[in-house]
């Protein structure tokens, strides 16, 4: 395992824990927050990146900006959900429940993120350490794996994708 691979580890683990303490209704926004985002961010970053002259950075910053303003919005809207259905978590087996679905919810999260950043650094790689990391990670190949699914997003990516596995 190389230096990316715990990297990747640990954010999916915090996203995890941090889905543990969300609970089911704003972990399941948060991974809606991230599928909204990854269809904005697709959508609008090559025309906000050449207003910033469009270099690999700055498009790779202006993607990771717009998905994250789009995913903090609908989470926002969940977090709103969440805390109008909190009475019915005042039961404790309710709230286990609640606890754990938003544990394997965080879990997932963290995959479908790390899985759409890492697509997209393929696509537009700014940093040389960072292809050589991605192509010597177990976990980088399992996330590009993951994320496939998102490959219409980014049609020129596809050819670098299947060529990195």
């Amino acid at each position: 395992m190389v230096i990316l691979d715990y990297i990747l580890l640990g954010i999916i683990i915090l996203l995890g824990i941090l889905g543990l303490r969300r609970g089911l209704i704003q972990s399941v926004g948060s991974i809606i927050g991230i599928i909204v985002g990854t269809l904005v961010a697709s959508r609008f970053y090559p025309l906000v990146a050449d207003w910033f002259g469009g270099s690999n950075l700055t498009t790779l910053l202006t993607f990771i900006v717009i998905f994250s303003i789009t995913v903090k919005l609908v989470s926002i809207l969940f977090w709103l959900l969440g805390k109008i259905f909190k009475i019915i978590t005042i039961l404790p087996i309710i709230s286990h429940f609640d606890r754990f679905l938003g544990l394997i919810l965080g879990l997932v999260e963290g995959l479908l993120v790390l899985a759409v950043i890492l697509s997209f650094l393929l696509k537009y790689p700014f940093n040389y350490w960072i292809v050589t990391q991605m192509g010597a990670s177990v976990v980088a190949k399992v996330l590009l794996k993951i994320g496939f699914v998102f490959i219409p997003l980014f049609p020129d990516a596809l050819k670098k994708i299947k060529s990195f596995m």
